[in-house]
């Protein structure tokens, strides 16, 4: 089979590898589509570590073939991928909160092969998780690839009260921001407004008329200003960072109104991750701080259940579509905003 191999940091080659054969419990599938996204930039840039040469996480595939004792499954159904994959046995795992394993958990992409190759096996660890999410014959391969970044912003932002809300702010206009802003929209947040330092990506937004208020460009506009204004200087309901910049946290801190909510989405880099914060900002205003780390089996069943309710506003989101053979320039295009790139979509 074809697959874009990770040779060394920086360099993928795409090339004839191994096809996987199913062992016991396992489940083999042909990839039908697999998105690129930020995490894997990371990876394929040598900034982040991985165990597999074959990375990818964000699946649409259908059953080429199943194992001995796989039950329930079978050949030509299709199925998103649950990317984490938690140990089974720790008090965590066993309320199905496998994305926060006590014993760290494993990740399709990351410790097995992902979904930049022709074919990929789901373990038999993930079989028995109920890592395979059926879905419809409706729903498109592209569609399916948005089921797992969707799953992660709605398990980040599932104890936030939208359907009460007036005003929501994301800081980060790429796809995560964009994902985020939805699920505030979706569930109910009247006023939902993305903030950004680059124009092209706002402008790109607008151009694809996604059910957002307001595009702000914060390179020209000051965030406090701006929500001052907008919000008669009450602040925001909620705010979320969809951009790994520290600074964004305690600025976030800033725009709340009393009692509002703060989701941390984004993750810091590791190597500079502290900030100093006014703890009374959290305090006298009873403010509420979320974090957020992937996603579980109802997150997923729920993103799902999302698209195809609001399937024409998730169509919008896809924006350019490449062989596997073309992985390289898929990579260059999702990495530059001046390519107008939101998701762009492997389709091996």
């Amino acid at each position: 089979m074809k697959a874009a191999i990770i040779k060394k940091p920086g360099i993928i080659s795409v090339e004839e590898f191994p096809a996987p054969k199913p062992s016991i419990g396992e489940v083999l599938l042909k990839v039908q589509a697999c998105a690129i996204c930020g995490t894997d930039q990371r990876v394929l840039k040598g900034e982040k570590h991985v165990d597999v040469p074959i990375v990818g996480h964000e699946i649409t595939g259908v059953v080429a073939d199943i194992g001995q004792g796989v039950y329930k499954i079978n050949i030509g159904e299709r199925y998103a991928v649950q990317t984490v994959i938690g140990c089974g046995k720790c008090p965590m795992c066993k309320i199905h909160r496998e994305n926060l394993c006590e014993n760290c958990f494993k990740a399709i992409g990351y410790q097995w092969n992902g979904g930049f190759a022709e074919y990929m096996i789901m373990p038999k660890e993930g079989v028995e998780q109920g890592c395979l999410i059926p879905i419809a014959d409706d729903m498109s391969a592209n569609l399916g690839t948005l089921i797992e970044p969707l799953s992660c912003c709605i398990n980040g932002m599932r104890v936030i009260p939208f359907e009460n809300m007036g005003q929501v702010l994301v800081f980060g206009g790429g796809i995560i921001g964009v994902l985020n802003g939805m699920v505030a929209k979706f569930r109910g947040a009247k006023v939902v407004s993305i903030m950004d330092v680059s124009l092209e990506r706002l402008d790109l937004l607008k151009s694809l008329g996604l059910p957002f208020e307001n595009f702000v460009n914060s390179s020209v506009e000051n965030p406090q200003t701006w929500v001052h204004k907008h919000t008669k200087g009450r602040g925001v309901d909620a705010v979320v960072v969809a951009a790994s910049v520290k600074s964004l946290v305690s600025l976030g801190l800033k725009l709340l109104a009393r009692d509002g909510h703060l989701s941390i989405f984004a993750g810091m880099p590791k190597s500079d991750p502290s900030d100093m914060i006014d703890l009374n900002l959290i305090h006298y205003p009873e403010l509420h701080i979320h974090g957020a780390n992937s996603s579980v089996y109802g997150d997923y069943i729920d993103a799902r259940e999302m698209i195809m309710r609001e399937k024409a506003a998730f169509e919008k989101l896809v924006t350019h579509e490449f062989s596997l053979s073309d992985f390289n320039k898929a990579v260059e295009v999702q990495g530059n905003p001046a390519n107008k790139a939101l998701k762009v979509i492997i389709v091996p």
